[in-house]
């Protein structure tokens, strides 16, 4: 027994399914762009929070450094070297150090809500292309094995082997519908999860923000 086999996908290795199947008909070409949409937001995710890792260990010890000296110029400057969720909270904090602590944790929540929008852009682009995907899968199942009967009434001529032709055929959209979907709501709630993650972080760095400022004031 062939291990390999266990990660064959047996309608690309036996031949169902081409590069020119998705422009057989309709639903192929739609599902071709529903994969293509899939593909670019996942990629575009993925590069986007890839981008904004941050150490919120560091950046806090680092933080209270530049607070603890008095260097209010250096800490801000501090936060606006990275573009991350953590480093543009605290710097709406650092503009307003002079404001009341309750009020300088309402304009850093408000920071954090539209942080949070940043994180979750294209998410709900991405989970209707997963919900769409084999939707659209089912549609051309369906509208495959209608023509595919359909031509067996009109000839009067038909068998296993016809009627199973058309049946694969057919379920090529649900199975190329499906891998849109696996995709599609895999990473949806791997970023939704991890949106939740940075949010979580963000907040107690917050907090640890206005202890600093507390005992720097005194």
């Amino acid at each position: 027994m062939n291990i390999l086999n266990i990660f064959k996908l047996y309608a690309i290795f036996d031949g169902v399914i081409t590069a020119g199947s998705f422009f057989d008909n309709l639903t192929m070409f739609a599902l071709l762009i529903c994969s293509i949409a899939d593909i670019t937001l996942v990629i575009e995710r993925l590069v986007f929070f890839l981008r904004r890792r941050f150490d919120q260990n560091k950046f806090t010890r680092e933080l209270a450094e530049y607070l603890k000296a008095g260097d209010v110029d250096g800490a801000l400057a501090y936060c606006e070297s990275k573009d991350t969720p953590l480093n543009n909270v605290i710097k709406v904090g650092i503009e307003n150090i002079e404001l009341p602590e309750d009020r300088i944790l309402d304009l850093m929540e408000s920071k954090v809500l539209f942080e949070r929008d940043r994180m979750t852009r294209f998410l709900s682009g991405l989970s209707s292309v997963g919900a769409i995907g084999p939707l659209l899968g089912l549609f051309g199942t369906v509208d495959g094995l209608i023509d595919a009967f359909h031509q067996i009434a009109v000839t009067g001529t038909g068998g296993p082997e016809v009627v199973g032709k058309g049946i694969s055929t057919a379920l090529v959209t649900t199975w190329v519908g499906l891998i849109i979907a696996m995709i599609a709501i895999g990473f949806f709630n791997y970023f939704t999860k991890k949106t939740s993650d940075i949010v979580s972080k963000v907040e107690a760095a917050m907090r640890e923000y206005l202890v600093i400022l507390s005992a720097v004031r005194g």
